[in-house]
């Protein structure tokens, strides 16, 4: 899961390819509709104008997907931290975040140390019962097998 930032990042990305998006569909099929009443409509054999509904509704749904795409940035601005929350409060919380990590680092030093004995003392254990097979084995009388009748 990203941070926030990067989601908004990601999503004003996204906003600004909707924009070239819309603008891109607009460009290459609007009708050549005159600005004043008195002018010549202008035609262009070469364009490929939409009809009037299908460029009205893709419009609509175009625009309907900014507006969503803005609500999103909008959500997200308002969920960081920080928002209505005085610098003074920030830097306490920064300070008691500090010192939460220092005794949590000191337990892990602990831990470690721990960690450290237990694992000296079961190697001692260990070379306890290795060293106590060894003599025992050096102690126990071996068998003649030449005295083993057949």
């Amino acid at each position: 899961m990203t941070d926030r930032l990067t989601q908004l990042q990601i999503c004003l990305d996204q906003m600004m390819e909707q924009f070239c998006a819309t603008l891109n569909y607009i460009d290459k099929n609007h009708d050549f509709e005159p600005f004043d009443h008195t002018e010549p409509k202008m035609t262009d054999s070469h364009a490929v104008i939409a009809p009037p509904e299908e460029f009205s509704n893709t419009i609509d749904e175009l625009s309907t997907d900014i507006i969503l795409k803005t609500r999103q940035i909008s959500k997200l601005i308002d969920s960081l931290p920080g928002v209505d929350v005085s610098e003074e409060e920030q830097l306490h919380k920064i300070d008691s975040l500090q010192k939460e990590l220092v005794k949590v680092e000191e337990q892990k030093i602990e831990a470690i140390k721990r960690k450290e004995k237990l694992s000296s003392q079961v190697d001692n254990l260990i070379k306890s019962l290795v060293d106590g097979i060894a003599d025992a084995r050096k102690t126990t009388v071996p068998v003649n097998h030449n005295n083993i009748p057949n």
